[in-house]
């Protein structure tokens, strides 16, 4: 995913929640003592962009303390604009910013699904050069939403009624960096992509069944505490990494990212567990560091490789942990016991205080004692794998 950047919008008033804005912009407002924003910010950076752009507008100078700090190893930039011109002039504004494709995120909604799957519809659709996450509600409300159908394959803006079944936008977007050329500098993004001819067949939709949340009224804020406390928990995943995702051979070590090789039907597991919205970790001892047969900086590009491979599909790891220590270590700064090493479940246990993690109905997929012990002892469910399809051995052991 070299150079995605993921934007925030964040410029508006907020003014249908009244008095709760006066002094605060709406993604700063507190929901169970947590800012909105900080919500969306965890959950965009655990898929691991190469930056989150906060344009702020309205009493922006509050958003600074996000500045150049980091979310899940992703920096955090923010741009407040001095003169508002609405979202595409916001975007005009950070063009220059943003180096390759993006995602656009509106700061007042929540959306829990596997976003990356339109990176991946992005693949299958090499024409179009927008992608608009879709939701499927009831109207309620004639003003408060657009509507979109696919019509004999096109995808179309359309009329709405009350009381019936529409297609609206999640507050998620993908785009290809070369529409940035072609937008104005003023004016709402969503109008101006549906109404010029120019885009009238570059743009595309999927819809997702998963928990939405637009908090900008009064009511949905309301009821914001309830649905964050409900749906920001998650079921984890957990995968030994040589042996259940690389098809190493007599525990040999993977001293660089070329002796990594995905077992049959890794990936498609990965992605099968993002869009069932599971965390997904990869618990991993690599006592190489330690002794000096793998060197950091090849161990990192070992990760990186494992995320740009997953990001082909839109899939992800929300996190790798690793244990570098060994009480034979030769290098003195890893040469202890650690509790991290499995069979100790310190890695697993480090990852329930990182991430709201479920642990009923969490399970750790190894191929060693070692790994069942620190299952065992992080009390979670543990799946011994055979080596062979990994997506095969899966789909008949959990039920997603």
């Amino acid at each position: 995913m070299k150079n995605l950047t993921a934007v925030i919008l964040a410029g508006g008033k907020g003014t249908r929640l009244g008095l709760l804005t006066n002094n605060t912009p709406k993604p700063l407002l507190k929901i169970n003592n947590k800012k909105f924003l900080d919500y969306l910010l965890f959950d965009i950076g655990r898929y691991g962009f190469k930056k989150i752009i906060i344009v702020a507008g309205y009493k922006g100078f509050k958003f600074n303390k996000y500045h150049n700090k980091k979310i899940l190893n992703t920096k955090i930039e923010v741009f407040i604009e001095k003169k508002t011109n609405g979202t595409l002039g916001a975007l005009d504004k950070i063009k220059n910013k943003i180096k390759g494709d993006f995602f656009i995120f509106n700061g007042d909604t929540f959306f829990n699904f596997n976003f990356l799957d339109l990176l991946n519809l992005s693949k299958k659709n090499k024409y179009k050069k927008i992608f608009i996450s879709l939701r499927e509600i009831i109207c309620k409300n004639l003003n408060r939403y657009n509507s979109y159908k696919f019509i004999k394959k096109k995808f179309k803006l359309t009329k709405k009624k009350l009381n019936e079944k529409i297609l609206i936008s999640g507050g998620i977007i993908f785009c290809k960096n070369s529409i940035l050329k072609q937008l104005d500098k003023k004016g709402d993004f969503e109008d101006y992509i549906n109404h010029q001819k120019k885009f009238e067949n570059k743009i595309t939709g999927k819809t997702f069944n998963n928990p939405f949340i637009d908090i900008g009224l009064p009511k949905d804020f309301n009821s914001s505490g309830k649905f964050l406390k409900k749906n920001m928990p998650k079921k984890a995943i957990f995968f030994d990494r040589d042996g259940v995702l690389n098809a190493i051979k007599n525990n040999q070590y993977v001293i660089n990212k070329h002796q990594f090789k995905w077992i049959s039907g890794a990936k498609k597991t990965i992605k099968l567990f993002n869009d069932n919205n599971y965390f997904v970790f990869i618990i991993t001892n690599q006592a190489g560091i330690g002794k000096g047969l793998i060197k950091i900086q090849d161990y990192f590009e070992i990760e990186k490789k494992i995320q740009d491979d997953l990001h082909q599909i839109g899939a992800h790891v929300d996190k790798i942990y690793f244990c570098p220590y060994h009480e034979e270590a030769k290098i003195k700064k890893f040469r202890k016991k650690s509790f991290y090493r499995k069979p100790n479940p310190g890695m697993i246990l480090k990852s329930f205080r990182e991430f709201p993690v479920l642990k009923n109905n969490s399970f750790f997929i190894g191929d060693s004692l070692s790994d069942k012990s620190a299952a065992e002892k992080a009390e979670i469910k543990f799946l011994m794998f055979k080596k062979n399809n990994l997506y095969n051995f899966i789909k008949d052991k959990i039920l997603l």
